[in-house]
């Protein structure tokens, strides 16, 4: 019997996270998915502004906007989210108290992992909305 994990699960979104970055339908579906789900009363308020940082950034790459960061960290931030959106992963998000801790720690370590990224994007944005 295959023993799921975290990292399992993740490694599955990591290999579909490409095919998905190519479709604009399913991109944009992801995207909207991922903000939605971000806003939900259970999620820590924290968690929900980060979330909606990697859907902007996200968005804004598919865009055209910003590529002020490589392919491979936007394709881990996919990941993450299809992850976060997935209801089936190692901890199912019905079970509740636990169903977004699985979620919180794939999204932390890929907040940790790309900080100096995603920072570097929020302050873009920031700039960018000063000169409007």
């Amino acid at each position: 019997m295959e023993r799921h994990t975290i990292g399992n699960y993740f490694n599955k979104m990591k290999e579909r996270a490409d095919s998905v970055f190519q479709s604009k339908e399913e991109t944009t579906e992801l995207l909207n998915d991922a903000d939605k789900k971000s806003g939900s009363e259970n999620i820590i308020s924290e968690l929900s502004s980060q979330v909606k940082a990697l859907v902007r950034l996200v968005k804004s790459y598919r865009q055209g906007t910003y590529r002020n960061i490589s392919k491979k960290s936007v394709m881990i931030m996919v990941a993450g989210l299809l992850y976060f959106v997935s209801p089936v992963d190692a901890i199912p998000d019905f079970l509740v108290g636990l169903g977004f801790a699985d979620d919180a720690a794939v999204l932390g370590f890929i907040f940790r992992s790309l900080k100096g990224e995603i920072e570097s994007f929020t302050e873009w944005e920031r700039k960018e909305k000063e000169s409007t």
